[in-house]
């Protein structure tokens, strides 16, 4: 690369403006932020060759490392909330500046897409090209804030939208052939996963509904929902003809010669999946189509834990326990497509 670790920061700088709540930003040792209330903070990595395709659009790939840290907070039922992003950027020595220059243009474009103000971060040299998102939600203490323990038996388990496409998207890049599947599906199952939405405008207006428990669908379906049951200390119970699959899922699983769920242990598709109190669920359904024109799925319920402790058990139409596929963990060997 010609560009100096100091011109490419000068660069993100001239780019990225900065927030009136902000005495200083990037270009000093820390950033200086006028706040008031509550401070919720989540940091999300994304590394070149795991979470993204090295021969992609920079600007693309940058846009899913900002896309995957903003869905944390949407996952706390936050949405609309000033937000700062720090990002560390880590290149090797080599790397073109061409590609620099549009993961730069990629964070720039993405923190204004979401709404988040670039407050500042890192460039170091690495082995591998990686972006480290840290963001920052400022939240009034009157704005209800959803952790992972507040599901009780006898919630609705409920999804903001289907699953699966974005590890279907994955296996389409690896260059998996599906004759069935039209051009206009398969470009939206790459989109799924190269172009990640969070659930920003859902979010907050699931937290207002009451929902008790939420989390982003990042890790694969079961393994999340997992979460929540570990948290709250209870069962949920999933029905598998109820779980909505992107369309195209079902034929590249076939193609695959996979159950279609089992691209849903993919992750990466970044909907909310949370609990609801069962009397709520309607107020919630309504409220949820005037905001974004979607409806709230309802995919199973929560339980006590008898014996089972807290767990996800899927149940297929006859009523019968099937095996819930596992998730993503970044130090085993994956259920679903690799990432």
């Amino acid at each position: 690369m010609d560009l100096s670790e100091f011109e490419l920061i000068g660069r993100i700088a001239g780019k990225a403006g900065g927030a009136g709540r902000f005495e200083t930003g990037i270009g000093d040792d820390a950033a200086v932020i006028r706040t008031r209330g509550r401070i919720v903070t989540s940091v999300d990595t994304a590394v070149s060759g795991v979470h993204f395709d090295p021969d992609r659009p920079a600007a693309e790939s940058a846009r899913k490392a900002i896309a995957s840290a903003v869905s944390d907070i949407a996952a706390m039922g936050l949405g609309g909330t000033p937000v700062e992003l720090l990002v560390a950027l880590g290149a090797p020595r080599a790397t073109p500046d061409a590609y620099l220059e549009g993961l730069a243009d990629g964070v720039v474009e993405a923190a204004a897409e979401f709404g988040a103000e670039l407050a500042g971060g890192d460039v170091v040299a690495s082995p591998v090209v990686f972006l480290s998102v840290t963001a920052i939600a400022h939240v009034e203490d009157e704005v209800p804030v959803i952790g992972r323990s507040g599901a009780r038996p006898g919630d609705v388990v409920a999804l903001t939208g289907p699953v699966g496409g974005a590890a279907a998207g994955l296996v389409l890049l690896g260059g998996l052939e599906v004759p069935d599947l039209s051009d206009l599906t398969r470009e939206l199952l790459i989109t799924c996963q190269v172009r990640p939405e969070p659930a920003l405008a859902a979010a907050p207006v699931l937290a207002r509904a009451g929902a008790g428990a939420m989390i982003d669908i990042s890790d694969g379906l079961s393994a999340d929902l997992g979460h929540i049951a570990s948290s709250s200390g209870v069962s949920i119970r999933l029905d598998s003809s109820a779980i909505p699959l992107v369309a195209g899922v079902r034929e590249v699983a076939a193609a695959l010669d996979q159950d279609p769920l089992s691209l849903a242990a993919g992750g990466e598709d970044y909907v909310l999946g949370l609990t609801m109190p069962q009397d709520r669920f309607a107020e919630a359904d309504s409220a949820l189509i005037e905001a974004t024109g979607f409806e709230l799925l309802a995919v199973g319920s929560v339980l006590d834990p008898g014996e089972t402790g807290a767990a996800v058990t899927l149940v297929d139409e006859r009523g019968n326990s099937v095996p819930a596929p596992g998730g993503h963990d970044h130090f085993r060997e994956p259920d679903g497509p690799s990432r």
